[in-house]
């Protein structure tokens, strides 16, 4: 019998905590919800909410869990309301822009953009092995514009070193 009574309270235990839980959420949420009322219309007179203590722990012998016992609530101390004789004229509560600082040129944009385009047609559809093989050939401007094209693009190491071997020859 102690075994089953066990297993029953430790799962038992979850669901009531979970309980604990939506209830301090819902009346924090009351609580919210009942102070935006009283900041959006001041002179509405706000029903006062009765705060009951907590149930007393159940009676299986051990002493209560920390969160079976709620601190006291302290009674709701809302701001008094401003007389309106004493806000100034003078406030506007617009949004003014005051000043849009940007360094000279900036709105044209970031800057110039580079495009670059391929060292011959059909460049983008070849290996690697024959663009090295065409590069044997190239002149220096040509391989020059292969090793800027492939370090902008898809920066193949073998192409890059054939491309700076070209150039040196």
């Amino acid at each position: 019998m102690g075994l089953v009574t066990g297993v029953l309270s430790l799962a038992r235990e979850p669901v009531r905590l979970t309980l604990r839980v939506w209830e301090l959420g819902l009346s924090s949420a009351a609580e919210a919800a009942r102070r935006g009322l009283e900041l959006l219309d001041p002179d509405r007179g706000v029903a006062t909410v009765e705060h009951y203590p907590p149930p007393p722990p159940r009676g299986n012998g051990r002493a209560p869990d920390l969160a079976d016992v709620a601190p006291p609530e302290a009674p709701p101390d809302a701001p008094p309301a401003v007389p309106d004789e004493l806000i100034p004229d003078h406030v506007d509560e617009e949004v003014v822009l005051v000043a849009e600082v940007a360094e000279e040129g900036a709105e044209d944009g970031a800057g110039p953009e580079l495009h670059i385009a391929e060292p011959w047609e059909g460049y983008d559809r070849m290996a690697a092995v024959e663009i090295c093989d065409r590069l044997t050939a190239a002149t220096p401007e040509l391989a020059a514009a292969v090793e800027l094209y492939e370090a902008a693009r898809r920066s193949r190491r073998s192409v890059i070193d054939a491309a700076g071997r070209a150039i040196k020859r």
